[in-house]
């Protein structure tokens, strides 16, 4: 973690835990979807606000395993 930003690696990470796609993150957000791509591009930097927004959502939970009973 940089200044207590996500880089665009680290965000495309965040995506693949919370499973969630530039839309659904943006619309969360209250941002443009532009400001997404643009974060995972490069070309913009987020604040630190909404990296910490984004750490703190829930990771997805698993699905159960075909075959097994719960």
């Amino acid at each position: 973690m940089i200044g207590g930003i996500l880089t665009p690696a680290q965000l495309r990470q965040e995506l693949r835990r919370i499973a969630w796609g530039q839309a659904q993150l943006a619309e969360k957000l209250g941002v443009w979807p532009s400001e997404v791509r643009d974060w995972l591009a490069g070309k913009r930097t987020m604040s630190g606000v909404v990296a910490s927004d984004i750490r703190r959502l829930p990771s997805r939970e698993p699905r159960p395993t075909k075959g097994r009973r719960r």
